[in-house]
């Protein structure tokens, strides 16, 4: 595949600098640093729905969507983020067939190794895409100094389908504002996606002392 320039990367690494990625939590089994992903992601005991990082950064996802509008050339759900995320050996197991992987940033060494498969080795990506099935080959970065970024675009693997089709999605610009707009409904990250344990009324905690024990119950 051809290089990207690198100024391609510009303001979506601004972005990046201006306001980091928070840590993804459930990340850190397959290594060490900042993750989100947006467009469709999995829910646990949901089905799947678009990320809260769509709303939370909409100018992000529009300057995602921006550049694979030029570059990214599969068809694809979601993309991840990286942001200095020092990855372990694994596989994508929530992503399946071809993925688009390159990366960008002011950084020495990160190459992608590619521990099986006929892609097997070390590659360069910066500026540089590649593209396979990570949810089949093992794969890993080297260690790296500086700032290293990369994106992911993929197919979400879905544990659980909505009963209907998902509203359409778009990030809409107004008065130079970045929103995320999902149907008709503009999502922010004061009222976020509905959930079906808003709005319940919490259970009262009862605190009865036993024998000197404090025994909790909820009613």
């Amino acid at each position: 595949m051809p290089p990207i320039p690198s100024e391609a990367f510009d303001e979506i690494l601004e972005e990046l600098r201006k306001k980091p990625l928070q840590v993804n939590k459930y990340r850190d089994h397959a290594g060490d640093g900042r993750s989100q992903a947006f467009g469709l992601v999995n829910r646990r005991c949901l089905p799947v729905d678009y990320s809260r990082q769509c709303w939370l950064r909409p100018k992000l996802y529009y300057l995602l969507l921006e550049f694979a509008k030029k570059y990214v050339d599969i068809p694809f759900t979601s993309i991840t983020v990286n942001q200095n995320y020092q990855a372990a050996p694994h596989y994508d197991k929530g992503n399946q067939g071809v993925s688009y992987l390159v990366a960008f940033g002011s950084y020495a060494g990160g190459d992608l190794k590619i521990h099986e498969g006929d892609l097997s080795g070390t590659h360069s990506i910066w500026c540089n895409p590649i593209k396979t099935d990570f949810s089949k080959v093992l794969h890993s970065v080297d260690v790296f100094d500086g700032e290293r970024y990369s994106l992911v675009f993929y197919t979400l693997k879905a544990t659980r389908m909505p009963e209907e089709p998902l509203p359409p999605a778009s990030v809409i610009i107004e008065d130079g504002k970045y929103f995320f707009k999902r149907g008709d409904k503009i999502i922010t990250a004061k009222v976020g996606l509905e959930h079906p344990l808003r709005g319940r009324k919490k259970k009262e905690t009862v605190i009865q002392k036993t024998s000197g024990d404090f025994i909790v119950s909820f009613d």
